[in-house]
């Protein structure tokens, strides 16, 4: 287990599988340390032992140039794409307005990484990726809508944001043979399409590593389990987490709410009943602080467990210390990147600021980055004149596959089988510390795979 603690004012905590509002999905937080670089001098030795050489250019490539990153080495200089050239034309479809399911972080992210790509990496083999962007809502006619401008457009890929109703869209992008790439799996469809392309666990992800952990580490005996009544939370938090959690010799207390709930007290009574040793909390976003609170009030001895989104700092930041040291987080990202040497986080730090410097680096926006730097590098592989049928046949080629800033990926289809769009659902669990401080909970990466294969 990782003895190290970050401090990351620069860093970013995110949810890779995350909703807001009410909603109880599993979001996977990414911590980064408070990396700085000097780039004045001829060199620079980075927190995680990277070293670069500075060209001076004044780019993010020529700061890192030569770093190790999961394209292998960062350019030496930058290299824009020819404006003129006929443009890869990719879409985006996630929901950036409304009450609740409204990210639009991750939109910013999508753009930031574009911007970075045609900016500093060339596009793809010279030309310019051009994004189509297409709002969901909560309907299934906005997310038909949008897919079928996709299909008209005749984009190569859709970079997937976050859609309560993507099972909607991923039918007719399915039937266009268009891929759905990244973003947060929420619907069966999504992760169950043979032509999706998750960096992410989703929800089941989640469950597993909570489950995992809680019975196997710790030897916890009596867990409750907090879900949303929806099918798309209710079946991931039954099958990968009361089941696992029973087939592993734990009793479990189930404790379902309504998507509306804003009494969270008596949801949270319910689930201390009994004195569980740990409780698994399904809800993010605006729901984060009120099920804080809620669990500090009964003074509840159990162990937490929380949605990544849930670790950012500006649900954390009222609270005494007290109230939140040791809630424990998943991620989808090394806490500890030492022993790896890869730049990836602090690249997407830097073309955060640089691109999106409205947008906070510690939101959802990680999520976005990571599938759009993926699609890029799946792009790269098969030209500027990729088709559709490219870059599905490419993706499904794929094994062990460096993931930006993620764990390599493999989409045969197989990780899951009963959900063969997940191509990377490994997690990591983290503890807070302190406001800003985080320790891995966990022994490295939980191998999800391997569970469900042994278990489920």
């Amino acid at each position: 287990m990782s003895k190290s603690t970050r401090q990351f004012s620069s860093s970013r905590v995110v949810g890779a599988a995350l909703l807001c509002g009410a909603l109880a999905l599993i979001g996977c937080s990414e911590a980064e340390d408070s990396s700085t670089v000097d780039t004045d001098t001829a060199s620079t030795t980075m927190p995680a032992g990277i070293v670069t050489s500075v060209p001076g250019d004044g780019s993010i490539v020529s700061t890192y140039a030569n770093a190790e990153w999961f394209g292998g080495k960062v350019p030496a200089t930058a290299r824009k794409a020819d404006p003129n050239a006929t443009p890869v034309k990719v879409g985006i479809m996630s929901a950036d307005n409304g009450a609740i399911a409204a990210l639009p972080e991750l939109h910013k992210g999508n753009d930031a990484a574009v911007a970075w790509i045609n900016d500093e990496l060339g596009g793809v083999g010279g030309h310019p990726i051009q994004t189509v962007f297409c709002e969901v809502d909560l309907s299934p006619e906005k997310s038909q809508l949008c897919a079928r401008k996709m299909a008209e457009e005749k984009v190569v890929a859709v970079l997937s944001g976050v859609d309560l109703q993507a099972g909607a869209a991923v039918q007719i992008l399915n039937e266009n043979g268009i891929p759905w790439v990244g973003g947060i799996p929420i619907s069966q469809e999504e992760m169950e399409s043979k032509n999706t392309f998750q960096f992410s666990g989703g929800t089941p992800g989640a469950f597993v590593a909570f489950s995992s952990h809680a019975a196997v580490d710790k030897k916890f005996k009596k867990v409750s389990v907090m879900y949303l009544e929806v099918a798309q939370v209710k079946t991931a938090a039954i099958d990968y987490g009361v089941n696992l959690l029973k087939k592993l010799g734990v009793e479990v207390n189930e404790v379902g709410f309504d998507l509306t709930t804003q009494d969270y007290a008596t949801v949270a009574q319910k689930a201390a009943e009994g004195n569980p040793d740990a409780i698994f909390v399904g809800a993010a976003d605006f729901a984060c602080p009120k099920v804080i609170q809620a669990l500090a009030d009964l003074q509840s001895t159990a162990s937490v467990y929380m949605v990544g989104s849930c670790a950012d700092q500006k649900w954390l930041k009222d609270f005494a210390i007290d109230a939140i040291k040791g809630l424990i987080f998943n991620i989808e990202s090394r806490l500890d990147q030492g022993a790896s040497n890869s730049a990836d986080t602090e690249l997407y730090n830097a073309a955060m600021t640089k691109y999106e410097p409205e947008t906070s680096a510690m939101g959802a926006a990680t999520v976005s980055f990571r599938g759009t730097m993926n699609l890029w590098a799946i792009l790269n592989k098969v030209g500027p004149t990729a088709t559709a049928a490219d870059v599905i046949a490419k993706f499904r080629e794929t094994s062990n596959e460096p993931s930006f800033d993620g764990h390599p990926y493999t989409c045969d289809g197989k990780q899951i089988p009963a959900l063969p769009g997940i191509c990377a659902p490994q997690q990591v669990l983290i503890q807070l510390e302190a406001l800003g401080k985080f320790t891995e909970a966990s022994d490295g990466w939980i191998d999800v795979p391997k569970i469900v294969a042994d278990n489920l």
